[in-house]
């Protein structure tokens, strides 16, 4: 064994940085904005320093701008950077943090956590293998996002073109119908806000429902998300599983399959996420209404088009969502390996 700092050298970031969009700026979890300077280095490892995030650990491939909410992790000589990343993520951070009201990860408390000293071969099998297969995870999720970016181009040709108009309730209607608590089963999904990305259409994250405890509103697979509280986050989505979701979440149920995926792209269009913020309720909580939206106007270029789209998201979120399965049974694979590796217990086939 030895201590995490004769392995790791620690630095702070810093508050400020020059304005610019060259470099990804990164806070206690993660991409945050821009910088036009950078001060930290290619494969860095970014640890949340303080806050709700104290302990989340980061991986920077690229040249970045650390802010003073999180420190800064470069390997000593003879260690493999990507190795660095891993062997946080396995300490566990935020169990050692400090405070309750505003926790905190110190220099002091990561330089003497005690860690194995794995070889220089070792390190480099950690690297690679777990590295391997975090980067399929990033090429999914790159798949992910470029589904969504040709869905959004594609609607707003066809909106820029379209004749006609429809309201949107004559694409999708409302799931109105609350599950009491004590009716929702042990292995049930559960979608929250919380689960649901800015401005991505695909519904990739959920959680079980250990931890319900008030009413909810069940969804089906195919059904689209739309966040009503506080709706100009923009957070809208395809459902790729059953559950049941906040009640924060209006549950739209296509009335036709085929129309399916222009009613998500509608719903998920700046317009319709806009006209949803202006006719919302409440000025510190803001909730949209479906008969709000129900009202609104989008573009119909027509059923023979309309189909043809849908077909297209069809296939799409076909493949995110097996890209989505593919992750997550990377992921398992990678967090059971992880501490096996970094005990030196697990090593590369020669």
């Amino acid at each position: 064994m030895t201590r995490l700092g004769d392995v790791v050298a620690f630095t702070n970031g810093r508050a400020r940085s020059a304005a610019g969009t060259r470099y990804p700026t990164y806070g206690a979890n993660g991409v945050i904005g821009t910088s036009g300077e950078f001060n930290a280095d290619r494969n860095s490892t970014i640890v949340g320093r303080v806050g709700s995030y104290c302990g989340a650990v980061h991986y920077a491939h690229e040249r970045c701008w650390v802010t003073d909410n999180a420190i800064i992790a470069m390997p000593k000589d003879g260690v493999h950077p990507r190795y660095v990343y891993y062997l946080l993520k396995g300490l566990g951070l935020n169990h050692h943090r400090i405070g309750s009201g505003q926790p905190l990860l110190t220099h002091a408390i990561l330089n003497t956590l005690p860690v194995h000293d794995l070889p220089r071969a070792g390190q480099n099998a950690v690297a690679e293998i777990l590295g391997a297969l975090d980067d399929k995870i990033a090429v999914n999720e790159r798949l992910a996002a470029d589904a969504d970016a040709l869905v959004r181009a594609r609607y707003t040709e066809l909106a820029a073109s379209a004749a006609d108009s429809v309201r949107l309730d004559a694409l999708g209607g409302p799931v109105t119908v609350n599950v009491p608590a004590a009716d929702i089963g042990a292995g049930e999904n559960h979608i929250g806000l919380e689960h649901i990305a800015k401005r991505h259409m695909w519904l990739s994250e959920w959680a079980g429902t250990s931890a319900v405890l008030s009413t909810k509103r069940r969804f089906s697979a195919g059904d689209v998300l739309f966040g009503k509280l506080r709706p100009y986050f923009h957070k809208v989505g395809l459902a790729f599983v059953d559950g049941v979701a906040s009640t924060d979440i209006l549950v739209v149920r296509p009335k036709d399959a085929r129309h399916r995926g222009w009613l998500l792209a509608a719903l998920s269009s700046d317009e319709v996420v806009a006209h949803a913020s202006a006719l919302s309720d409440g000025t510190r909580m803001p909730r949209a209404k479906w008969p709000d939206l129900a009202r609104y106007g989008i573009p119909w270029p027509g059923e023979p088009r309309a189909r043809e789209f849908g077909e297209l998201v069809d296939a799409l979120a076909d493949r995110v969502r097996a890209a989505r399965a593919e992750s997550a049974a990377l992921a398992g694979l990678r967090d059971a390996l992880l501490p096996e590796m970094l005990a030196g217990r697990t090593k590369a086939a020669p």
